[in-house]
């Protein structure tokens, strides 16, 4: 599909896109001087959304996509790749509890919220 059929369908603007490609977290098929975007490249967009939306910078995805092309299960890390690895971990480590204090204060609020609403609501009943 073209940039504007991708654009809409992802919900991105088409320079977000092309900044998505010259960091190349996505990397279109050019198809007569055309991009043509694919399902794998929806399917990416998706995933960059959601990392980006739990508190990924772009810098920290395009360094697990990196990784994760470069991955070979069947073959012995080296020790740079093996101190990737474990900088990688660290940072789902970090975004994990950063996550599960965004989750905390959350259901912080929403208990404020729901005592307001009650206070709200008996006074209501008490001027009908």
């Amino acid at each position: 599909m073209k940039l504007a059929q991708f654009s809409k369908l992802t919900g991105l603007s088409k320079d977000t896109i092309r900044y998505y490609e010259k960091i190349s977290l996505i990397q279109p098929v050019m198809k007569q001087k055309h991009r043509d975007y694919s399902e794998e490249d929806k399917q990416t967009i998706e995933t960059i959304i959601k990392l980006k939306d739990t508190g990924f910078t772009l810098q920290e995805i395009k360094l697990l996509f990196d990784w994760s092309k470069d991955a070979d299960p069947e073959r012995k890390l080296t020790e740079a790749e093996y101190d990737n690895i474990l900088q990688i971990k660290d940072l789902f480590q970090v975004k994990y509890e950063e996550m599960d204090q965004k989750e905390k204060r959350i259901k912080e609020m929403k208990r404020v919220l729901l005592n307001a609403d009650e206070k709200l609501e008996s006074l209501l009943r008490k001027n009908s």
